[in-house]
């Protein structure tokens, strides 16, 4: 899989994605960024500290799989920030940032389209 072209096409979806990374499971940056004239809200050192929270708990989610399935997506609503993220395979997690007010439903089943 192309991570940078599927995160381009991503960040094309909707104009209101604010960011999509796709991260190796060692917390490795594969490819992405943010779109064009936008800012993290989080300092680069709580960057690093995110991303390997969120791998640790879709580890942690892994030992559900038996039970109820392979999870498609996990999504949290900050004040400032959606963030949805997505399993790309055994090896790299997909993070998505969209604004509050995104219709995230939408955004999240034309991803789904283009990684399944």
């Amino acid at each position: 899989m192309d991570y940078s072209k599927l995160c381009s096409l991503i960040l094309g979806i909707e104009p209101q994605i604010r960011g999509v990374f796709v991260y190796h499971h060692n917390g490795e940056l594969l490819a992405g960024g943010m779109r064009n004239d936008t800012q993290s809200y989080l300092p680069r050192e709580e960057i690093t500290k995110s991303v390997h929270n969120t791998i640790s708990r879709w580890k942690t989610r892994e030992s559900l799989y038996p039970f109820l399935g392979a999870g498609k997506y996990s999504i949290t609503e900050y004040e400032k920030v959606k963030r949805i993220t997505f399993p790309l395979n055994p090896h790299a997690i997909l993070v998505v940032g969209i604004e509050v007010e995104a219709d995230h439903n939408i955004i999240i089943d034309k991803i789904l389209q283009l990684i399944n």
